[in-house]
């Protein structure tokens, strides 16, 4: 155990992890959890500055990752601080962080081969001097925070976040759309440790001005043997105009080394948050709670490049479904997930 830390920790200082550890006491144990930088904007932007002439390729594609996060950065510090009081001391902005993931799905279908291409999107700002529990959002996950088909369009949203009570959201915003569509919804979600056991409850109210109104429920147990990961995951989701209730069972066993903090509760679902491991799948879902609509059998790998920031991962599937008479369809998902949550390298 003790060698393994070691190895972790000799692993992290040479190229600076880009996120910030959430778990340590079990690192040994358990796969390591990452999430966003705590460090301040203006941290970000002195220690971009200090950085030193890029020599190779590798420096220098971390060098315009870091730029470009330092920039953005600084539109987000300017335009907290732009509508600040002027009475008052101004507080350091948090960094935002923000992804960028793109997937290409292949499937083999009796009438030819049916590519798609998804395109994922989040950045969450927080702005202490505008309102302290104030976050401005842009998102294209799915108001009903379940995972999004590959054959739906990417919904850009934006809006303002308030975090009412600990770990209860209150969103309102406008998705991206002729004439714009505003929404609203009400989110709770938590993380809650149970001995080798994680509980990822989600019970969320959500209203649209196209899509009416409705209500999601998710609830995912992980459990944990070493670096063994064992998940069972269900969600299900009612809206009115629809008048009824689709849902999804996912299964998940996985090798895992690293995980990443998800930015929506799908990723559990899909098993996305495993930023370094492999494993297998497989999902039930249906259109009704009467009857199956769907079964998909997958194995997954998902591996980082040595920048750091950017993974990559290729899942092999098989898919049955009621509408095409259960044949059996083979196919591929692959993508990419950049991640703009830290600095690629450390200040030289």
């Amino acid at each position: 155990m003790l060698d393994a830390q070691v190895a972790a920790a000799q692993d992290a200082s040479a190229a600076q992890a880009p996120v910030t550890p959430l778990v340590a006491a079990n690192a040994s144990s358990r796969a390591q959890r990452f999430g966003p930088t705590d460090r301040s904007t203006r941290e970000i932007r002195d220690l971009t500055l200090a950085a030193p002439r890029a020599l190779d390729f590798p420096q220098r594609l971390d060098q315009a990752h870091d730029r470009i996060y330092a920039f953005g950065q600084g539109l987000v510090e300017a335009a907290d601080q732009g509508f600040a009081a002027n009475d008052k001391p101004l507080k350091p902005v948090p960094a935002a962080p923000f992804r960028l993931s793109t997937t290409l799905e292949v499937i083999d279908r009796t009438d030819g081969l049916r590519p798609d291409i998804d395109l994922d999107f989040d950045i969450a700002l927080r702005l202490p001097n505008l309102e302290q529990r104030l976050r401005v959002f842009v998102t294209s996950e799915s108001l009903d925070s379940g995972i999004r088909e590959r054959t739906e369009d990417s919904r850009l949203r934006a809006g303002l976040r308030y975090e009412l009570f600990s770990n209860l959201d209150f969103d309102v915003g406008i998705r991206v759309a002729l004439p714009p569509v505003a929404f609203t919804a009400l989110k709770w979600s938590r993380e809650i440790p149970l001995g080798s056991w994680d509980f990822y409850p989600l019970v969320k109210l959500f209203a649209e001005t196209e899509e009416s109104v409705g209500y999601a429920l998710g609830a995912t147990f992980d459990r944990w043997s070493g670096r063994h990961l064992l998940r069972s995951s269900t969600y299900a989701k009612w809206r009115h105009d629809l008048d009824r209730t689709q849902w999804q069972h996912t299964f998940v066993y996985a090798r895992a080394h690293e995980l990443l903090v998800p930015d929506r509760y799908g990723a559990y679902v899909g098993a996305k948050d495993i930023g370094r491991g492999w494993g297998l799948s497989t999902q039930v879902s249906g259109g009704t709670t009467k009857q199956v609509g769907r079964y998909e059998a997958s194995v997954f790998y998902h591996n980082r490049t040595p920048t750091r920031w950017l993974y990559w991962f290729a899942e092999p599937f098989v898919r049955w479904e009621r509408r095409w008479n259960w044949s059996a369809d083979p196919g591929i998902r692959i993508g990419i997930d950049a991640l703009f949550w830290d600095l690629a390298r450390p200040a030289r």
